[in-house]
């Protein structure tokens, strides 16, 4: 479980990130900015003993990144992002089975949390 987190953060990291530079940096419509990184996220080869947690971190990562670039300033502000919605991804995955509305409740989470820390302080 300990090499798993940091790929889980890495994936995440990547899929929010692809997704929000697509968008902001090359105006490509949002849903396709997600749709492209997940798309080819899904061909990579990952060990049969991470299951399918690789491919969902990459998933969630893009769906946290279609966060409006109005709220999400940097890539900064991007990686901090990231780190709270792997925290949340890995301490779900004992709560939920299956995918099932999880993914997208921890993008929204992981980023409304990040606008209320932002607003706050």
């Amino acid at each position: 479980m300990t090499l798993f987190t940091p790929l889980i953060y890495s994936l995440f990291l990547l899929g929010s990130v692809s997704c929000y530079v697509l968008h902001s940096s090359f105006s490509v419509p949002i849903v396709l900015a997600a749709t492209f990184p997940a798309l080819i996220g899904s061909f990579i080869p990952f060990k049969t003993e991470f299951k399918h947690h690789p491919y969902a971190a990459i998933y969630t990562g893009c769906f946290a990144g279609m966060c409006s670039t109005a709220a999400i300033n940097s890539l900064w502000e991007l990686i901090f992002v990231a780190l709270i919605g792997t925290f949340l991804y890995i301490k779900s995955i004992s709560l939920f089975e299956g995918f099932g509305g999880r993914l997208g409740g921890i993008a929204f989470t992981c980023s409304a949390l990040f606008v209320l820390i932002k607003g706050v302080l």
